[in-house]
Parts: C-alpha cells; sequence; structure tokens
C-alpha cells in the first residue's frame, strides 16, 4: 500500500463529498490530525480506521478496489467474493465461498468492531439461507429470516423509502432477494415497489457496483412485471438488459436475458419466438461441447 497514493485518494473523496477533515474524523471515531497525517502521506491508517473510512466511502458506492494489503483485503475479497457467489446463486459455489469467509470471519473477529461483526453476520446469513433455501426452506420462513438478518444493523424501512435511504452492498442484496421472494409468495405489489425503490435508489456514478445494480434489478422487475402481464414494462426492462449486453459483450447476461424473453413468448403462447430461443440455445450448448472435444484432439 503507498503512503502518498492513499493520502491523495482520500483527500479526493473526503472534499468530493464535501466534508472537512473535523467531520471526517468524527465519522470514523479518531483524531483530526489522524485524517490530516493520512492525507500528507506520512502515515497508513490502522485496520480499524481503514474499515471504518472503507465502509463509509462504500455506503456511498464508492469501492477503493486498488490497494492490496493482505491483513486487510483477504478478509473483503472473501466477502466481495460471496456476495458474487449469492448473486449468481449457484449452491456449491456459495457453500465453498461460505467456508472461507466464515473462517476468515473468525480469524478477524479481535480486529473488528461491533457494527463490522454485524455487517459481516449479514454476508454469511444471507449466504447461508440461500444455500438452505436450495435444499427446501420454505419462502415464508426465508423471507423472515431475511427481514431479521437486514435488522441485525437497523431497523428495516418503509419500503416507499427506498429510493431515499442509503444503502450498503449487502442491504441492497437483502432487499432484492426480499422483493424476489414476495414475487414467489404472490405480493407482487410489495415486490414491485422494493423493485423500483431499488431502481430508484441513488448511488455514486462512478461505482463499479451500478451496473449490477440496474441489470439485477431490471430481472426482477421485468419478473414482476410479467406476473401483472405487464409487458411494456417488461419490454424497456429486456432492451436496457439487451443495451448492456450489447456494450458490454457479457455472455451471462445474454444467456439470462435470453432465458426471460422465452418465459415471455411462452407466457403469450408465442411458439415461434421460443422455439428459436430453445434452439439457439441448444446450437450454442452443442457448439461449445464440440469445441471442447477439438481442443482435446488438438492437444
Amino acid at each position: 500500500m503507498h503512503k502518498t497514493s492513499f493520502g491523495k485518494y482520500l483527500r479526493w473523496l473526503r472534499k468530493e463529498f464535501k466534508l472537512t477533515q473535523q467531520q471526517l474524523a468524527e465519522m470514523v471515531d479518531c483524531a483530526t490530525s489522524t485524517i490530516a497525517r493520512l492525507e500528507s502521506g506520512m502515515e497508513l491508517p490502522s485496520r480499524r480506521i481503514f474499515m471504518k473510512l472503507n465502509r463509509i466511502f462504500e455506503s456511498i458506492g464508492i469501492i477503493y478496489d486498488e490497494l492490496w494489503m493482505e491483513s486487510v483485503f483477504g478478509f473483503k475479497a472473501a466477502r466481495k467474493e460471496l456476495l458474487n457467489a449469492i448473486k449468481k446463486g449457484r449452491g456449491d459455489e456459495i457453500e465453498r465461498k461460505l467456508e472461507i469467509f466464515r473462517y476468515l470471519m473468525e480469524e478477524c473477529e479481535e480486529e473488528s468492531d461491533d457494527e463490522e461483526k454485524r455487517e459481516n453476520i449479514q454476508y454469511y446469513a444471507l449466504g447461508h439461507l440461500i444455500s438452505i433455501r436450495k435444499r427446501g426452506l420454505s419462502v415464508e420462513q426465508y423471507l423472515d429470516e431475511m427481514i431479521q438478518t437486514f435488522e441485525l444493523r437497523r431497523r428495516i424501512p418503509d419500503f416507499k423509502d427506498i429510493p431515499n435511504i442509503k444503502l450498503s452492498q449487502i442491504e441492497f442484496q437483502l432487499l432484492y432477494e426480499m422483493g424476489e421472494a414476495y414475487r414467489i409468495l404472490g405480493d407482487v405489489e410489495t415486490a414491485e415497489i422494493i423493485c423500483k425503490g431499488l431502481l430508484a435508489n441513488e448511488i455514486d456514478s462512478r461505482s463499479p457496483f451500478i451496473i449490477d445494480k440496474y441489470l439485477e434489478t431490471s430481472f426482477a422487475l421485468a419478473r414482476v412485471c410479467m406476473t401483472k402481464n405487464d409487458y411494456s414494462m417488461v419490454k424497456h426492462c429486456l432492451e436496457y438488459i439487451f443495451s448492456r449486453y450489447l456494450k458490454d459483450k457479457d455472455t451471462r447476461t445474454l444467456y439470462h436475458s435470453l432465458m426471460l424473453q422465452l418465459e415471455v413468448c411462452e407466457s403469450l403462447g408465442d411458439n415461434k419466438g421460443a422455439d428459436l430461443i430453445n434452439n439457439f440455445l441448444k446450437a450454442s450448448k452443442d457448439l461449445v461441447r464440440y469445441m471442447d472435444v477439438v481442443k482435446v484432439m488438438n492437444a
């Protein structure tokens, strides 16, 4: 970790969000002189101060991933990987990431303050809930447990207030999963309020999290609108999703988009459209298998 680079970045972030050194020091619970020394590059932060700074700026949507320091980022990287596994929803991958995260969580327990401990428990609890949901946990119990997990740090907000509340990444994901659960339970109105609230929730435009936010929530809102037969809104969601694919060439996004479009075709009785998508997916799968065979033959 380079002292000068960190100091310049910290000063830029503080000024960007119109904070004085004293205000930032009060938020971090340290002396103003400590912030001054950090910004001038005279010293590096302790792990406690760094994690508090990181949490403050992460809540605004800024993640400082350019640094690497094993004692600080080993755990942070594991948390990020667990969240990515949760988003993908693959049970076996979630289990692997949970085990790594649990080990590091216990290892770093003495260095973490109470707020950080509760946030880490939220990550672990959500991963565990999704894992056991796939093994038969009822949606009702799943939803109840997610609400309790959210409230480890603060009371769950009125869903209509979501656009105006600063959310951490794990809080955003918990609300997203709640929206999906309400949809499955048939409470389409609540699911729609949550999805639209998450889409409207402001996040700094420079955050790398912003693209995932809009993609994930567009998928969720499209499914909610399908339940309501609101195909105009489904069309808007899919247009956004496909435009992101064309820009990023993200094959995972394309696959999920096609699966959603397939559901739309089937619900509208569009057999030709459904057949075209199924044939495309089958042909793509066959091509991948064929290329794997060719690769082995040429090895």
